[in-house]
Formats: structure tokens, sequence, C-alpha cells
């Protein structure tokens, strides 16, 4: 073993660099340089001269919660599908409180056992915090609180009524930053780090304003990951290194809390059981990342086929992942990379230079105001629909290898329905222009 080290001379990165340029023949070297969408170069290789610094672990967890979210307002239907979930191999529930009788929808399960996660507002969360008295140790669970919608200040102001009733107990996380919603808009990487940031910071300035305490539980952060495997795993990395600068700089000590959800803004109709392998490896990345809870997305969720079959594989694929793969022995196995802490750094710098002129705007909900976020959004999704129209964004069994023999009976109702989804999908977008606006609408 030992001569592997003495026999096999180190390389530099000028050594690889030109052996690369003698094997491409006069090719360009900059020709393999990728000029990635987050405003950054990707270079071919990367080495130990690329790394800054040695880098600690972003995380210390390897284990993850498999989180199931059924959209249902029936609380029986919802009580039967989250029981059949949980038995199945479910470790985590996620409801919206609006419609649901809490005290039948969450009948049977115990959730002293479970995390669970519940998006409320300032009505239903009395409601909410009445049933969970009534049946728990608050300071036991381990529960996540969401609001609804935190569109303005006035949104905001609401929120912090939840908070108030809830801050004194440990178990309940109720520090929330939502950006799934961005992420479903094709927003990209650096700047859903930054809109996550941006969030924190409002809860941090309105306890440091109020001279008040800030509550002790885990800040609890819900964001999507789409299929750019290390692109996606960097950014929840990135996240996480970010949070350790704001952390110290007002001198706070709360972890993080990380919910992944898989991504809308890449599934087809198309040959929609290719949908089970974007998640497969959204779920890669989002475990790989550092995510505490993964909820995946059922493979026909755009235009349900099977929906038995589907929600059993959302969770299966989650428990091959931990009891096949392995994926949960190991934590942040990213760490070290040459690759990946490279683009951990430069998508937190490009993170943190937005997060900044976002605070030079006023912040979160000042940039609401102004429509900074969907006007620069509607920009970066624009560009990637682009992409996927021009066919250098390739979506397999879409715009490249599709399944010709394929037919799908999809109505005129069902398009129009899809068309008015509150998602950005450029997938999803060309199918809709190019196989079922003639033939179906």
């Amino acid at each position: 073993m030992q001569k592997l080290f003495t026999d096999f001379k180190p390389s530099t990165a000028e050594e690889w660099k030109n052996r690369l340029v003698k094997d491409l023949k006069g090719e360009p070297y900059e020709s393999l340089i990728w000029h990635n969408e987050n405003g950054f170069d990707i270079q071919p290789f990367y080495a130990a001269e690329d790394l800054k610094q040695v880098y600690e672990p972003a995380f210390t967890h390897a284990q993850w919660e498999i989180c199931v979210s059924p959209q249902l307002n029936d609380s029986k239907e919802l009580n039967k599908q989250l029981l059949q979930h949980l038995n199945s191999g479910a470790t985590s529930i996620s409801i919206n409180c609006k419609e649901p009788d809490l005290e039948i929808a969450l009948k049977d399960i115990q959730l002293n056992y479970i995390h669970s996660t519940f998006f409320v507002n300032e009505k239903n969360s009395l409601v909410l915090k009445k049933y969970l008295e009534a049946n728990y140790d608050l300071n036991r669970l381990n529960c996540s609180l969401f609001p609804e919608k935190l569109a303005n200040t006035q949104d905001f102001e609401n929120w912090l009524k939840v908070v108030s009733l809830f801050k004194s107990y440990d178990g309940i996380k109720i520090l929330a930053a939502n950006a799934l919603p961005y992420h479903d808009q094709s927003c990209l990487a650096y700047y859903e780090v930054a809109l996550v940031l941006s969030q924190i910071t409002e809860y941090l300035e309105f306890f440091s304003d109020k001279k008040s305490e800030l509550p002790t539980s885990d800040i609890v952060i819900k964001t999507g990951v789409s299929s750019d495997y290390f692109i996606q795993m960097a950014k929840l990395r990135a996240i996480r290194r970010l949070w350790t600068i704001l952390k110290k700089e007002y001198a706070v000590e709360n972890d993080f809390h990380v919910i992944v959800e898989t991504s809308l803004t890449n599934k087809s109709i198309s040959d929609s059981y290719n949908n089970l392998l974007r998640t497969t490896v959204e779920s890669m990345a989002a475990v790989s990342g550092g995510c505490n809870e993964l909820i995946v997305t059922d493979f026909d969720v755009l235009f349900e086929t099977n929906k038995v079959l589907a929600e059993r594989m959302a969770v299966n694929q989650q428990l091959i992942l931990k009891e096949e793969s392995y994926f949960d022995k190991m934590a942040d196995v990213a760490c070290g990379s040459f690759y990946i802490e490279t683009i951990t750094d430069l998508l937190a710098s490009k993170a943190l230079e937005t997060f900044k002129r976002f605070e030079k705007e006023g912040g979160y909900f000042k940039c609401l105001e102004k429509n900074i976020f969907s006007t620069e959004i509607a920009t970066q999704a624009k560009e990637r629909g682009e992409l996927v129209n021009a066919k250098k964004q390739i979506s397999i069994g879409v715009n490249k290898f599709k399944n010709e023999k394929e037919k799908i009976e999809i109505t005129a109702k069902a398009i129009n329905e899809l068309k008015n989804l509150d998602i950005h999908n450029p997938v999803l977008n060309f199918e809709l222009e190019h196989y079922f606006n003639l033939k179906n609408a």
C-alpha cells in the first residue's frame, strides 16, 4: 500500500491541464469550460489547489425523515392516506390546516413518535394549539409550523402572533422560511439561497429591534431540489454555510431543520415513468446536501395515471436509498470534494452578494412590494424555457428521444388546468405547445 505514495507521484493542476490539452488534439481547452446558469464558470476538472481552506462538514447528520404530504381536503380520506403511508415506511407528515378537521385527520396518528409539519394561519393556529395541548406535551413534539402565505408585512405581523403562541415550546419550530414557491417558478439556485437568507433575516431583525429573545427552537427551511445533481447538493450546503455567518452576526445559536421537496419544474406528462428517475436523482442530491426531511412528489403529479402506484413509489424510492443504498450511513459525503466544495463556495458567494442587494432595497418585504423577486425570477424562468425549446436543455422523452408510439388521452379541460398551475415548468410548456394544444385543445 505504501508504494502507492512512493511509486506514483502526485500531479499538479498544471500537469493535469497540459495532459488534457494534449488529448484535445488542437481543440481549445476553453471549449470544456461550462458557464453555469448561476453566473460562474465550472472548469473541466478540479484539484487540491482549488480549495481555499480545510473544510469542516456542512452538517453532521446522516439520517432524514421520509415525509408525505397528501393534498386532500376530506378529513377521513386524509387520515386513511396518512396512516397507510406511515405503515408503509413514511416517518413524517405535512398537512395544510385550512380544510381538515384535525380530530378526524389525525385520528390514531401519534405525533409524539414522528415529525409533523403544519401550514397554518392566525385563526387555525389556535385550533391546532388547542388540539396539540389536549393530546401531547408540546415540549416533547418534533413539529414545524409554516405560514399559509407570507406575501407582505401584514402577513408577517400576523405570523408573529402565531410565533408568540408557540415560542415557549422547544418542540415547535416556528421561525420558518419557505423558498419552495420560488423554486417552482424556475428560480436559480443561488437566488433561492439568497431568498432563504432574506426571509430568515426578517425574524432576526424583528427580535433584535424589539430587544426580545429569539425562540431557541430550530429554524425550519423548506425548499425544492431539481435534477442538476451537484449544483442542488451544493445549494443546500451553501444555505448551511451562510447561516453560520448570520449566526455570528446576530449572536444566535439556532440550528437548521431543512425540508426539501422534489421539483415541479422539470416533470413531464410524456413518458412519465422518466419522472421516477428524475425524482431519484433529486432525492440523492437532497440527502447528500443535508436535508432533514424529504418529500418526493408522485411521478404522475402533473397528470394522474396511477395514484396508488405513484404514492407507493414516492415512499419506496426513499426506503431504497436508506435500506439498500446506504445513503443514511455517512454525513456530508461531499466534504472535501475539490469540485463540490468549489461550487458550494461559488454559490454561497453569489447568494451572499444577492442577499446584500436585497438588504439595500430594504429587506425581504420591501423587495416583494417592489416586485423585485417576481421580475428577476421571471427573467430566469424565461431563459430556462428558451433552453428547453432550443433543445439545449434536454428532457428525455420530451424534446429528445420521444416515444412516438405513446398515446396520451388528455382533455381540453385538463390542458387548461395544467396551463393555470402556479408553477413554471418549461418541460410541461414544451409539451403543451408541441404535443397537446393542436390535437386536444
